[in-house]
């Protein structure tokens, strides 16, 4: 072949390559990365870091089932964005899946709550009692402190306070009842896994009434997702006033600004509040 042969052939065999098609990217080749999850720093002892002030996002609780309703309540005014959001991820319907006869009370709580005819039917918060867990969580604000084998949760509202022991001692004798539960806690890497028992019945979920029994069992899970940010869900097991099982779930907010602090809110039952709550004019 001559050389002016050979230099054809070549020249043929980089327009051939060139129309073949390149290889498949291998699978994942070329996507985005994923994020990687948030590792928090950790404490002298080892627990992943979540000290500080946090308060859930958005506030408030008025309807633990509906928020339409809280803004409605806080604002006089609707926002349609916000509208049918339950704080409950399941089930789906988003609400608490009573047995029949607590679907009545509830229905009860409900229509009387902006006229109560006494104290028991009124929301233990309006009578300045505390709010109970996991409704401390989730309305109002808190600082959590954290110590060699504990996690402190520190609410301003009446002088609220949890202590959670990491461990694993056994729970209380099943006759002693705490409007605040009795929690014991550990680490599922960097989720702090608390289960709670020994309540009272005397607290609710909200305001309009959604309750449970003291039979109330309750599995928190707290995973901080950013340095500013935790992921809270709560699962609510109670035979005696529920189907089954069911779960809500709401993200918590660091308060940001510099040298912030949580004020005492000193409410106290049988101050004169609670009187003109339960008086109307003309009555």
């Amino acid at each position: 072949m001559t050389h002016r042969g050979v230099e054809l052939l070549a020249a043929l065999a980089i327009v051939a390559a060139a129309l073949v098609p390149a290889p498949a990217r291998a699978a994942g080749q070329g996507q985005p990365a994923a994020i990687p999850a948030h590792v928090p720093p950790r404490t002298p002892d080892g627990q992943p870091n979540i000290q500080g002030v946090w308060q859930s996002v958005p506030g408030g609780s008025y309807s633990i089932e509906d928020l339409e309703l809280q803004v409605i309540y806080q604002q006089g005014r609707r926002d349609p964005s916000r509208e049918g959001k339950s704080r409950i991820i399941d089930p789906p319907s988003g609400k608490i899946p009573y047995q029949p006869w607590a679907a009545a009370l509830a229905k009860r709580y409900f229509d009387v709550h902006l006229d109560p005819p006494g104290p028991e039917l009124l929301d233990a918060v309006a009578r300045c009692i505390v709010q109970g867990v996991p409704r401390a969580m989730y309305q109002g604000e808190y600082e959590i402190f954290q110590a060699p084998g504990y996690v402190v949760f520190r609410m301003g509202p009446n002088h609220q306070y949890r202590i959670v022991p990491l461990d694993g001692r056994p729970p209380l004798g099943k006759d002693i009842q705490l409007y605040m539960g009795d929690s014991r806690g550990r680490w599922d890497g960097n989720t702090l896994v608390i289960h709670s028992s020994n309540y009272t019945n005397k607290t609710w979920f909200d305001i309009v009434g959604s309750f449970h029994t003291a039979a109330m069992r309750l599995t928190e899970r707290l995973t901080p997702v950013g340095a500013d940010r935790i992921d809270y869900q709560a699962t609510v097991e109670d035979p005696k006033a529920y189907t089954r099982p069911w779960t809500l779930a709401t993200t918590l907010s660091r308060r940001m600004e510099q040298g912030y602090e949580i004020w005492e809110e000193a409410c106290h039952e049988g101050e004169r509040s609670a009187e003109n709550i339960l008086t109307r004019p003309g009555r």
